[in-house]
Parts: structure tokens; sequence; C-alpha cells
């Protein structure tokens, strides 16, 4: 007997044989009760030791935007309705890779569901199949043992169960049990999660999503309170909290929720040297990574992938009949696209020299070498860059936005009204106010993208939990050509700006801004809120520590001997720091700072200036 037949023979009730749309939006009520009451616990799974990591906070506020247009849903008692405005709403609220992540599960769910009223229990299952696939196909290169890993495994349970049993609280009871046994196995798919001996925090937070969602559908919305445990003792995830537990105040979308107050601490995780920064460079060069996107009408993608996946290495051609999107590694991007022009119009249109970027990773990767043992290029890792805005996320446009003449904009993410004023100096059309703690939404940068008044955008993310998100605003931005210019960290936004043609276009400029990235290196100085150990460190609480490009590289008692540790063993002596002091930092102690630093290194120049960004009372860009 399966599990699915085991929990229907026990419980003795009638099998729930169809949901309808009243029932959905029921259980993505309960999913979002769930998910804040662990929106915490999702954070602190992040293990940087530092307070940098907000997947939880991401994944609720997505979350929270698919209800609001769920329950907005033209047709409240339709599966299709309600599921199509869910995926709308968490599309436009998405914050972070993660948010993005869950957009596109309830995208794919909302595709299996297509114009169906009502769903039976084989359908839930290929709605799940379907979020599984669409989830996989948005990331370039997926990871296992990330939340895509959880609602791919949590999926083939579902089919499992709907093969035997019609039942669709059995078949969900069966669902929310394997996305917590997948969940308890990615501490063991990735070593950086198996070192610090915790589990993937966007898995959890999907798990805990599915068993609000599964609650409610077995327990009505009103009762759906008990956690599905796996086994007796789960020893990565945390325990998983009810929505009534204390401290939890009424939300005004009607559901017992907790106060929404975002973590005082989040964390993520450092990375270790491996992948690129690990392989040597060959003679003949790694070639081009060219991206871009065919418009229809009724393009054949099967024909499509065919013709070009032979031009080069590393293929990724999907979509369908009017939009598909390549991705393919070649010597000779002119070549490539020229064909491709010939299948329809182009757009988002993106050539990287790979050969290029893997020499920076080489050099940057020998940089950190020289002052601690191998570390990685974490181009993956999350940290903040500034302080959280009010929900929803603000943006300014100077004032000279709407009537420009210019033949492009920019939109800036900065934190800090110190880096948000020198944005609009070097030219920004709009700031939106975001950084890691509260990322900015799609729909917030979107209505920046669309209230610079231009033809052609380039979006600078300024943090690498932004960069999805933005790309986001691609296919969303209808009559302008939005294009990314991937900027990591703030340092590499400013230096990003200081690279515009002011008579180039969007294309010419997006390239020469995303040129102008690599001739920096960031370093931000904060303190570790727990103890921990990364590239040879041993780090205590409350201890000083420096991030050069991601990288926990010195550890130490003050900011002024952690920064001095750090330019000392810099590779080549950079002839330009700018120290931005944070908003814990009054300008005269970081006056007092930058005087020590300019007595024991005198062939630098530096200078200050004010960032006002929280959690980091400095950060210094060197060139």
């Amino acid at each position: 007997m399966t599990g699915a037949e085991s929990a229907e023979a026990a419980t003795g009730r009638e099998p729930l044989r169809e949901i309808d749309g009243d029932t959905l939006l029921a259980g993505l009520r309960s999913s979002l009760a769930w998910l804040q009451a662990n929106q915490e616990q999702v954070n602190e799974l992040n293990v940087f030791p530092v307070p940098d990591g907000d997947t939880g906070s991401n994944m609720y506020l997505t979350m929270r935007s698919a209800v609001e247009d769920a329950q907005a849903a033209p047709m409240p008692s339709s599966a299709a309705s309600v599921m199509r405005a869910a995926a709308h709403g968490s599309l436009m609220g998405a914050r972070g890779n993660s948010g993005v992540i869950l957009s596109q599960i309830f995208r794919g769910f909302a595709q299996g569901v297509g114009d169906r009223e009502k769903l039976d229990a084989a359908a839930v299952a290929a709605c799940l199949t379907e979020s599984a696939r669409v989830a996989y196909k948005a990331v370039m290169k997926p990871t296992e043992g990330t939340i895509l890993t959880v609602i791919r495994e949590a999926a083939d349970a579902a089919q499992r169960a709907a093969s035997t049993s019609f039942d669709i609280r059995a078949i969900l009871d069966e669902t929310v049990r394997e996305a917590h046994a997948a969940v308890e196995r990615t501490i063991d798919q990735l070593a950086v999660l198996r070192e610090a001996g915790v589990v993937d925090a966007g898995g959890f937070g999907l798990a805990v999503i599915l068993e609000g969602l599964t609650r409610s559908v077995e327990e009505g919305e009103a009762t759906a309170l008990r956690p599905r445990l796996v086994g007796e003792r789960r020893s990565g995830e945390p325990r998983v909290r009810r929505p009534d537990e204390p401290n939890l105040t009424p939300d005004d979308q009607g559901v017992a929720l907790p106060s929404g107050k975002a973590p005082a601490a989040p964390r993520s995780a450092p990375g270790r040297r491996r992948g690129a920064a690990a392989v040597a460079g060959r003679e003949e060069g790694w070639g081009y990574c060219t991206e871009f996107m065919i418009s229809g009408p009724g393009l054949d993608v099967d024909a499509i992938r065919v013709e070009l996946g032979g031009l080069g290495e590393s293929s990724l051609v999907v979509g369908d009949a009017d939009l598909v999107r390549v991705h393919i590694h070649t010597a000779d991007p002119a070549a490539l696209i020229g064909i491709a022009a010939q299948r329809g119009g182009l757009s988002n249109l993106k050539v990287e020299d790979m050969t290029a970027q893997h020499h920076e990773i080489l050099e940057r990767a020998a940089r950190t070498e020289a002052a601690a043992p191998p570390a990685s290029d974490a181009h993956l890792a999350e940290h903040p860059t500034g302080r959280a805005p009010a929900l929803g996320g603000t943006a300014t446009a100077s004032p000279q936005a709407a009537a420009s003449s210019r033949r492009f904009a920019v939109v800036a993410v900065a934190p800090g009204d110190g880096f948000q004023d020198i944005f609009r100096s070097l030219g920004a059309d709009a700031v939106v106010e975001g950084g890691q703690t509260m990322n900015p939404s799609t729909q917030d940068l979107l209505s920046a993208v669309r209230a610079t008044g231009a033809a052609s955008v380039v979006i600078l993310p300024n943090n690498g939990n932004v960069i999805m998100t933005a790309e986001q605003v691609q296919h969303l931005a209808e009559g302008i050509d939005v294009r990314v210019a991937p900027s990591r960290n703030v340092p590499q936004g400013i230096s990003a700006m200081l690279a515009i043609d002011p008579g180039g276009d969007g294309t010419v400029n997006a390239r020469r801004m995303t040129e102008a990235m690599p001739r920096v290196s960031a370093v931000e100085v904060t303190r570790a809120v727990r103890n921990s150990t990364a590239n040879g460190l041993s780090i205590a609480t409350g201890d000083v520590i420096a991030l050069v490009d991601d990288e926990i590289v010195q550890a130490g008692d003050d900011e002024a001997g952690v920064i001095e540790a750090v330019l000392r063993n810099q590779e080549h002596q950079p002839e330009l720091v700018t120290v931005y002091w944070g908003s814990q930092v009054d300008e005269a102690a970081a006056a007092s700072v930058v005087g020590r630093l300019r007595d024991g290194f005198p062939g630098i120049e530096f200078e200050l200036h004010r960032g006002g960004q929280d959690h980091y009372p400095y950060i210094l860009s060197l060139e």
C-alpha cells in the first residue's frame, strides 16, 4: 500500500476529488501565513556570518504579492483565473533570486492549470510537474541542492501518489512530506551547506509554502496549523513554526500572520575557490557568451534549436511560437546573430568575452590567495549594499528625466541617501532605494524604467541578489529596450556610470558599463553576527570582517586595522581608494580612519564620501 493509500485508509474520510479557485485561494492565503511565520527561520539558514541573507523576506514579499493579485482575480471560483492572477502578482512582486524562482514556480503551475475551472488529483500533480519544469528552465545553470531540487522531487512524489489515489489531500500530503525530505537532503548536496550544517534556505521556504497549502486543503483554512514532519528529527532543517504561535498579529489579508517585522540579522553562505577559478586558461580562448531573444510569429523552436545549436557550445534554446530565448557559447557571435536574424526580430542582445571574464576571475582569485587560503570567485554569493526601503520600494527620478533628450536612460538601485545622491550626480535618471536586506521588486524597477520616458534603459542592480529581478523587467517593459548591466555592488555601479558615453545608445552603453565593472574591487567592512570559519579565518561574533568582491578575507578587532590589513595584502596596490561611510559612523570618525590610512599608505590617494548605507560602516572602492 502506498503512502497516499495509507493516508486515505487511515482517515476514513471521503476523497477530495476536485478543488476550485476558492480552494486554491484559501491555500495560497494559508501558504502566506505559514511562510511569514517562518520568515526568520528561512533567513537564518543563510550561513554567511554577516547580516546579508534575506531569502525568507524575499519569498514572503513575492508570495504576498501573489496573494494580493489572486484575491482580485476576476473569477474567484475558477482555478485558472486565480492561478493566472497569482502568477502575475508573484512576477510583479518578485524580489531577489529566490523570489524570481518562486514566481516561475507559480507561472508553471498556472500554465499547468490552463483554462480549467477545477482540478482533480492528476491535474494537481501535473501542475506541480509543470512548476518544476518552468523553474528549471528559468535558471541558466540549475544547481541541485536548492529550491529547484525541492520542487522537482516534490512534484515527482505528487505524480507517484496520483497514480494510486484520486484524493487530492493524499497527493498534497505526499508532496509536502517529500518536499521536507528533499530539503533535508540538500545538506549533503552542496558543500557549503554541509560545512555550515544547514539546509538550503530557498528549499525550506518552498516546503513551508507547500505545507501551508496542504494543511489548508487537508484540514480547512482555519485549522491548517499542524506541521508535517519527516521522521522524528530533521538535522539541518529548523523547526517549522505554526501561524498560531505567539507574537502573531492579524494581517490585512484576513489570515493569522506574524508581525511582519523583517529579521534583524539575516545571513547568507560563503563560497570557496572552485569552478572557473580552478580552471587554467587555454590558448584558443573560451569564445563569447551570446544571448538574445527572437520574436515570432510562428517560430519553430525545435528547428531553431537544431540550426543554432550546432554553431557553438552550451546552447540553450527555449521558448514558444512567439518568443525564443537563445544562449550559446560561440567563437563567432556575428555569424550566429546573422543566422538568427533570418528567423525573426532580435532583442535583448548580449555578447560577453568569456576569455576576458576568465582572465579577470583568475586575477581576482590570485589576489585573494595572497591574503588567505584558496577562496572562490563567489559570483552567486548574496550580500547587502544598504538599508531596507519601505514596503514596495521607492524610486526617485531626476528632474530632467521626463524631458530628457538623451537616447537612453539609467535606472540604478542604491542604498543610503548618500549613495543615491552620488548616482543622481553621475547622471542616473531614476534611483530605486533598496539593497540586500530589502530588494526592490520587479514592479518597483518596471515603474522606474517607465518613469524615465526613454526608449532604451539600462538597469544597474548594484547587488548580486537584484540582478535576476532586473532581468525580469526586460520581458515586461513593452516598447522599451531594457538592458541590465550586472553590477554586483555599489562600487561597480559607480564605475559603470563613469563609463557612459553620452552620445551612445543603450546597446553601446550597456556594453561599456559592463566592461568597466572589473576595473574596481569592492571592500565591505562589517561585524560578524555569529561564530564561523571562512577561508581559514576563525571568526567570532562581533569581530570586524572585510569582504573583497564577496569573499571574506580579513577579520580583526577594529575597522581601521582590518582595512589596513586588506590593503597590505593586495597583490598590486591600488592608486585610488574611495571610502564611503555608513549610517552607523559619523563624519569625524570616518575622517579619523582615512587619516590613519593616509599615514600608513602614502603612495595611495584616498577620498572620503558619505554613503549612508546600513550594515556596513565602510564600503571601499579600490582602483
